[in-house]
């Protein structure tokens, strides 16, 4: 390239520059010989000098191309490093039921804020990898979180742990944490933290073991394998005799000390997912009537494809006096427009009276963005022995920050 443009700069200057006529004639004379020899050597003066110039601006362009690069990777390991993000979920729900109180209400449904991030570490492609979040009320300052007995807590921490991973040997994690056993269920679950979602209440389809976080936990979970295999296994554990729970929300916080913790497998590819999971919880006390120490199982599985999918869910905890959960759903993708129709039942719970749930619910989503989106849908629970139905009309909004696309 720079033979070429010194070839062009010589015709260029040579047209300017050549004042004397070079001729035959004028060449057998010495001093118009010499003349032309001087202004030849100054062209190729001139010619080095613009050479090295143009070296020079290479550099420099090479040097900002390489600062800006550096720089770009920085900013980039930063925003990995720490990551702000949240919810803000709302709904106005009208209530008519054989239950509670009737009317409606503006309220807020998990709305969260957190910060997360992922750091190279000295230990060979292996990453430090963080959470620290909490749910805060985005409505009212009364309704507080799960567990508030004064209802007065506009704050509640939900997960949080710090671990390591590498994409060869998985990841490692302590804190409290969002177990696998609960993870199988949010994959299925279009409406979690909605008025449909099959946890609530532990009747619409699924147990509250998917409704909180296990305390004082570690996990691991490997690597995928084979195709789209993955296996985890969980442990919580508190100090004997201990009065601190080992799950944070709803009936299980009346598991207090011992010990819980869980096996399971996840198969994700292509459009399958296929999931299985144990559990086992040895509390030291429990303080609720119908709840039990033992074990229970449950399996999952979904089809999905670019307009439509559908999933099934069961669930065995009747040891555990959860009793026994199946749910179902289909989603139809319309444009933006996600059509969802679910059913849920919950059978032979204990600390349920031993009352059986069935419950149904029809609805829609429409997708603002990639992750926010409104929502409507009307949701009926009913207990089959009581012959009562709790019905919920739900229309909100939930709006996402911060996540990675």
């Amino acid at each position: 390239m720079k033979c070429n443009l010194a070839i062009a700069i010589a015709i260029a200057l040579g047209t300017s520059a050549l004042t004397v006529p070079i001729s035959v004639a004028a060449a057998s004379d010495s001093e118009e010989l010499r003349l032309l020899r001087q202004q030849m050597e100054e062209l190729q003066r001139k010619l080095e000098a613009m050479e090295s110039r143009i070296e020079h601006m290479e550099s420099e362009t090479d040097e900002i191309a390489s600062k800006a690069t550096a720089k770009d990777a920085k900013d980039k390991a930063l925003h990995k490093a720490v990551q702000l993000y949240g919810q803000v979920r709302i709904s106005v729900d009208n209530q008519s039921n054989d239950f509670t109180d009737d009317g409606t209400a503006i309220n807020s449904n998990a709305s969260r804020l957190g910060v997360q991030g992922s750091i190279p570490t000295t230990i060979g492609d292996t990453d430090l990898f963080y959470r620290a979040e909490v749910r805060y009320e985005t409505t009212d300052f009364v309704n507080g979180g799960p567990g508030t007995t004064t209802g007065t807590k506009q704050l509640e921490f939900r997960e949080g742990f710090a671990g390591l991973k590498n994409r060869k040997f998985g990841k490692l994690r302590l804190g409290r944490l969002v177990t696998e056993y609960k993870k199988t269920l949010t994959i299925i679950d279009p409406w979690n933290d909605n008025v449909p979602q099959s946890r609530a209440g532990g009747r619409q389809g699924s147990s509250e073991l998917h409704s909180g976080f296990f305390n004082n936990s570690t996990d691991y979970v490997t690597p995928s394998f084979l195709g789209g295999l993955s296996g985890s296994v969980w442990y919580a554990t508190l100090l004997d005799n201990s009065s601190k729970p080992l799950q944070n929300t709803g009936t299980l916080k009346n598991y207090e000390g011992g010990q819980a913790g869980g096996v399971g497998l996840k198969y994700k590819h292509g459009p399958i997912f296929l999931a299985a999971d144990y559990i086992d919880m040895d509390a030291d006390n429990i303080r609720k009537t119908g709840l039990e120490n033992d074990s229970g199982w449950q399996v999952a599985a979904r089809y999905q494809c670019s307009s439509f999918s559908i999933s099934a869910f069961y669930e065995d905890v009747e040891d555990l006096g959860l009793g026994k959960n199946t749910y179902v759903n289909g989603i139809y993708k319309l444009g933006r427009t996600r059509l969802i129709a679910a059913y849920g039942m919950n059978r032979d719970g204990a600390v349920y009276k031993d009352e059986d749930y069935d419950n149904w619910s029809l609805g829609m989503k429409y997708g603002l963005t990639d992750r926010s989106e409104l929502l409507a849908a009307f949701n009926r629970r009913s207990n089959d022995d009581t012959n009562e139905d709790f019905d919920t009309i739900t229309v909100g909004i939930n709006a996402k920050f911060g996540y990675p696309p």
